[in-house]
């Protein structure tokens, strides 16, 4: 269950403040003129969210549509143009060049470099994890990629927590929707931890500043690599199946050999799961911690509006009383 609307309403002047999304509402009302409230009285009702306040199902229904639509659109113009043209200028003088200066123990050892490295400077490791996926294949392929994406993901961690612990924390307040996604990480368990940084690494959060910004909380090397391994196992396949099948189509190309009906439906058949699992990802990450970071907003006001009455219950005479309501749909 996610926030829709956070509302507070203190001192019987209605201040509302709204928070898009799904499931649950928060509501922070100040019941200090209520006769029939004790002093400490902290309440809990379950109201039905408005169904006004909740988008038309035939709006998201056309929305998505018209998102598929267009996504085909740009599919069918990349197969028509796109990959002829990268096969041409790019796959097949790259496989051509590599099979020529490097052997395939060398390459690796290259590539898990390359993965360990790129990171420290902000440089996305795609590429490398990509040519290592036309050039292995999945079970090898996935090995150099475990291997590189870990030491990629631990050095930044260190230098981050010893060297740029400071610098971090002072960059993260510059920003602080991703402060929140991280201290919403930082809560709970070994286990919720795990969860969230797994989370994070299939969220649209990106990968290489993730390594450092993770070092402003008090996770954990532990759950902070274990999630880190966890959220990298779908971007790690999907990176070998397109390398792949740009290797396959180069291959094919270069020789000029047609596809049997059995690879083509193959080939289809690993597209669509590998962009199903890509789309998929993304949307249960995002929707998973906008749920977590809008979850923590409204408790974390909750309890600033619960001490601010307190402090001023030792003021007056008689105190204010918070009254919080939770709404579920």
């Amino acid at each position: 269950m996610s926030i829709d609307t956070v509302a507070l309403i203190v001192g019987g002047a209605p201040e509302k403040a709204e928070v898009q999304g799904e499931g649950t509402a928060y509501q922070i009302v100040d019941n200090s003129n209520d006769d029939n409230l004790g002093d400490d009285l902290e309440e809990f009702e379950l109201l039905p969210l408005p169904i006004s306040q909740r988008p038309h199902p035939l709006w998201q229904w056309l929305k998505l549509t018209i998102i598929v639509l267009i996504l085909l659109a740009l599919a069918v113009v990349m197969f028509h143009w796109g990959v002829p043209f990268l096969l041409d200028k790019v796959i097949i003088p790259l496989l051509v060049w590599e099979s020529k200066e490097f052997t395939r123990p060398v390459l690796a050892v290259v590539l898990v470099f390359s993965m360990a490295i790129f990171p420290i400077f902000l440089f996305p490791s795609g590429p490398s994890m990509w040519l290592t996926g036309m050039v292995f294949g999945y079970g090898l392929g996935f090995l150099i990629i475990l291997v590189g994406t870990t030491i990629g993901q631990t050095i930044p961690y260190w230098i981050g927590r010893w060297v740029l612990h400071n610098r971090i924390q002072t960059w993260l307040q510059k920003y602080p929707k991703k402060a929140a996604v991280l201290q919403v990480a930082e809560q709970g368990g070994w286990v919720h931890q795990v969860r969230t940084i797994a989370l994070l690494r299939v969220s649209p959060f990106p990968y290489p500043l993730f390594n450092y910004a993770v070092t402003a909380t008090k996770i954990k090397y532990a759950p902070y690599i274990g999630g880190s391994i966890l959220g990298m196992i779908p971007e790690a396949f999907i990176t070998i199946y397109s390398g792949k099948l740009l290797s396959t189509l180069a291959e094919a190309q270069n020789h000029k050999r047609a596809f049997t009906p059995v690879e083509i439906a193959s080939n289809a058949v690993g597209a669509c799961v590998a962009l199903t699992i890509a789309i998929t990802g993304t949307l249960y990450g995002r929707r998973s911690l906008q749920e977590l970071e809008l979850k923590e907003a409204a408790e974390r006001e909750a309890k600033s509006q619960l001490s601010q009455s307190m402090e001023m219950s030792s003021l007056n005479s008689r105190p204010e009383h918070l009254s919080i309501k939770r709404t579920c749909s």
